[in-house]
Order: structure tokens, then sequence, then C-alpha cells
């Protein structure tokens, strides 16, 4: 799990190393918006206990743990809130929460059929 969340929060300081913050917050709002997919994604796996809790800690809990940033989200909704951004800061919120939440369903949804199509016909749902 400490390897996958190295990994992560690795992979999330690269990006906002790379991508400097404009008048509206991107780059967290992509990198979390993507790690909600990857998390759907792993959610959704088979249920092969030691393979899906491998799969599961490794890059569920620890890589899209450290990759996503629910601090930094918040420091800057609150930022752009006190700043008087007020518009812009509930746009952030809401698109942050909302892009979450569907990027997790659509995670999940890639995986269930990426399952279906690769398991023999008799064993399809």
């Amino acid at each position: 799990m400490a390897v996958g969340g190295a990994t992560g929060a690795g992979a999330r300081w690269a990006v906002l190393a790379a991508v400097p913050p404009g008048r509206f917050p991107w780059p967290v709002l992509a990198i979390n918006v993507i790690g909600s997919l990857v998390l759907g994604a792993v959610m959704a796996q088979e249920r092969q206990p030691r393979r899906r809790r491998l799969v599961h800690d490794m890059v569920g809990i620890g890589f899209c743990g450290g990759l996503t940033t629910m601090s930094t989200f918040a420091v800057e909704v609150a930022e752009l809130l006190g700043d008087g951004a007020r518009t812009t800061g509930l746009l952030y919120a809401v698109a942050s929460v909302a892009g979450g939440l569907a990027a997790v369903v659509a995670g999940a949804a890639v995986a269930h059929r990426a399952r279906s199509v690769t398991l023999p016909s008799e064993e399809r749902p």
C-alpha cells in the first residue's frame, strides 16, 4: 500500500509542478476526477479475495489515495470563496464532487464491460 501511495503522491506532485494553477484550479480537479475514475474501476474488480485485496489496497487505497487530494480541494474552495470569487469557488466545488461521482460510476462501468467481454461466453451475465 505504501508503494502505491508514494507513486500516487509523486504523480500528483509531478502534475502540479508541471501545470501552473490559473484562476480556476484545473490541475487538482483533473487529478481528483482521474483518481475517481481509477478507483471506480478498481472497486468493480472481480471478487477474487487475494488478487482483489492486493489491487484494492495497492491501487485503490494507496495510489488513488496518494494521487487525489481532498485537503487541497478544500483549501482551494475556501481561498476562492474568501477572495470573493464565489461563483468560481462554487463551480469548482460542484464540478469536483459531480465529476468525481460520475468518474467513479464510469470507471466501474468500464471495468464491468471489460470483464464481460473477456469472460468466456458461458460465464457472461
